[in-house]
Formats: C-alpha cells, sequence, structure tokens
C-alpha cells in the first residue's frame, strides 16, 4: 500500500460492534414502528398455512400483507431443522420443503439444530443477524486492508442492501455474504482449507453463494490448480449432498421461476413498481457490476461483479417485482462493485 493511501481505521472489536450495532438498529426501528411486536419480523401472511403452527407455538403474530416473506419458513425450519422426521403439518406450513430446507444452516444456527424452544427460536433468528452484521464488518475490514482500501470504502460496504433487507425479513443473505467475503480473506492469504470450509458454509446458507467459489476457482486455475480445484469441488460438496437427500425425499421443488431472459424479468415488472427509486438503484447496481468486465484493473473483484450483475439481469419478474428483493439477492455486487471502482493508489490490483 502507498504512504498516501490510509489504512481503515479503528481496531476489529470495533468495527464488530458496529455492524451489530447497525443490524440490531435497523431491527429495533422496524420493530417500534409496528407496536414493538418482534413476530412481524417473520412475516407471517393471513393466509399462510404456516400461521396456525405459528400462532399455537408463539401466540397471536402480527401480520403482514399478502402471504407475507421467508422469515416464517426460517423459523419453521430451525424448529423441525431434520426435513426426515418433518409431520405433515410442518411440511405443509413451510410449503415448498425442497426448497425451504434446501437453505438449512441458517436456521440450524438459530435453533441449535432444533433445540430451542419457540420464543427462543424466535431470538435466535434475530441474534444471528445481529452477530453476522458484526462478522460482516469485520470481513470487509479484513478485505479493505489487505487490497488498500480505506475507511471510506468499508462504510460504503456496510451500506450494502442486504443489512437491511435480511435483517427485517430474517433472511439467510446476510450470513451468506458474510461468510463469502471471510472466504475471499482467506483464499487471498493462502489458506485454502479455512477458505473451502468458509465458503461451503456460504453455499450451505444459501445457494446462489456457489457463484463466488466457483468464479474464483475458474479465473485461477492457471495459477493454483491444484487449489482452484478444491475450492471449485468441496466448497459446493456440503450442499450437493444435502439437496441428493432433499430430493430423494421432496424431489426438485418449485424454484425454477427465478430465472428469465436477460433484461426481460425488469422489462416485465418496472412499470409497476411501487418504489421506482430503488428499481432504478437495482438497475444501476447491474450496469456498474457488467460494466467492470471492461473497466477495472482488479480481476479477482471484477469477475464476481460481472457474474452478480448477470445474476441480477437474468432474474424472473419474480425478484424483480420488489426492488428491495433484487437488492438483497445481488447484495455482493455491491461490496465487489466498490472493491473494483474506488480509486486506490496501491501496489495491489487484487
Amino acid at each position: 500500500m502507498s504512504g498516501g493511501e490510509p489504512r481503515v481505521r479503528f481496531p476489529l472489536v470495533a468495527w464488530f460492534l458496529a455492524g451489530c450495532g447497525l443490524v440490531a438498529a435497523v431491527q429495533v426501528v422496524f420493530v417500534a414502528g409496528r407496536d414493538w411486536d418482534a413476530t412481524i419480523l417473520l412475516q407471517v401472511g393471513a393466509p399462510s398455512p404456516a400461521r396456525r403452527i405459528l400462532e399455537r407455538e408463539l401466540g397471536p403474530v402480527a401480520v403482514s400483507p399478502g402471504q407475507g416473506h421467508d422469515g416464517k419458513y426460517f423459523y419453521l425450519v430451525a424448529r423441525h431443522p431434520w426435513f426426515w422426521t418433518a409431520d405433515a403439518e410442518q411440511l405443509d406450513g413451510v410449503q415448498d420443503p425442497a426448497y425451504r430446507y434446501g437453505r438449512p444452516l441458517y436456521p440450524l444456527l438459530a435453533g441449535l439444530g432444533g433445540m430451542l424452544p419457540p420464543r427462543a427460536t424466535l431470538a435466535g433468528l434475530i441474534a444471528v443477524q445481529v452477530l453476522a452484521g458484526g462478522l460482516f464488518a469485520v470481513a470487509l475490514v479484513l478485505v479493505a486492508r489487505h487490497n488498500g482500501l480505506p475507511t471510506l470504502a468499508v462504510l460504503l460496504g456496510l451500506a450494502t442492501p442486504c443489512i437491511f433487507s435480511s435483517a427485517v425479513l430474517l433472511t439467510s443473505d446476510l450470513l451468506a455474504l458474510t461468510l463469502t467475503l471471510h472466504g475471499v480473506y482467506f483464499w487471498q492469504r493462502g489458506r485454502v482449507a479455512g477458505s473451502v470450509a468458509l465458503f461451503a458454509a456460504a453455499v450451505l446458507a444459501k445457494e446462489y453463494y456457489a457463484l463466488t467459489p466457483l468464479v474464483l476457482a475458474a479465473t485461477e486455475f492457471r495459477q493454483r490448480p491444484r487449489a482452484a480445484l478444491m475450492l471449485g469441488v468441496l466448497s459446493l460438496l456440503p450442499l450437493m449432498v444435502w439437496r441428493v437427500a432433499l430430493a430423494s425425499v421432496f424431489g426438485l421443488g418449485e424454484s425454477g421461476g427465478n430465472f428469465a431472459v436477460p433484461g426481460k424479468g425488469i422489462l416485465d415488472v418496472a412499470p409497476y413498481w411501487t418504489n421506482p427509486a430503488l428499481g432504478g438503484l437495482a438497475i444501476l447496481l447491474v450496469v456498474v457490476s457488467l460494466a467492470a468486465v471492461v473497466r477495472s484493473s482488479r480481476p479477482l473483484p471484477r469477475w464476481q461483479c460481472v457474474v452478480w450483475g448477470l445474476l441480477g439481469l437474468c432474474a424472473s419478474h419474480v425478484v424483480w417485482i420488489d426492488p428491495a428483493d433484487i437488492l438483497r439477492v445481488i447484495s455482493p455486487a455491491w461490496w465487489f462493485a466498490i472493491w473494483c471502482w474506488y480509486p486506490v493508489h496501491s501496489e495491489a490490483t487484487k
């Protein structure tokens, strides 16, 4: 790093506490605006089959519009994480068990493998988000310091969309992103085994995060063939085993509608956005990410930007109908774009 470029300031523990505080503050503000009822974080829609189970275990729950969102499914899986023991009511509550049980890490951590009682499980879902926020801030600082990025870049990284959406929807995005960035840092430091373990955990949190180790393995195969092969295969192996077991019981699930011809998802729903500004931000993030292929001189974040930008471009109307959802899905592009485009005077172009 050149002498003129400041390092990221403050110790890691301060960044950890700041990240935890940021997520906790987002959750508190969200719950405070809804009569301090923490069950609003579960996003339970009135017609959802999950509602009767949650109300039996938690008492009356706050009702969200429509079917709600994914928090209720993560709660149900956290209460009964071993799909082969789930009864008919549980399977009806999660609606698509092949899909909902396909992201096991977050509910396993939140419910301690199904050992926690109902209220403690809800608290666990919230606590994992807070801890993930702290570890996410630490990951940003570690990667920034290793690659010559200053404090401002880290602060911009903390504005990544899933910090806000995952915190109040109780989804696995923030946990997966946190593990992914730690995996990137370990990879850059040459700690292949640790990197593989972290990426494998990220993929168990959310399958889309397989993109990062696969792209890393492909782009660095010529320089580090053995390590790249380990990364590309072993990072995906635990999820593959889990998904094969799921498919043997429930089939392949119903998640195929998330993808479409490039750009079609945007064109289908853009006229109907209730928040066009947020939709415009999502489109801008996709464009900036794709532009990195011809602009950035930093290979690692450049190709990560491209692949996450392509994911956004190929997402269907199901994902683009709510711009907050697509921003959450392609959140890795936010930090990789900062890494690509931030003007840094450094010898490293990793």
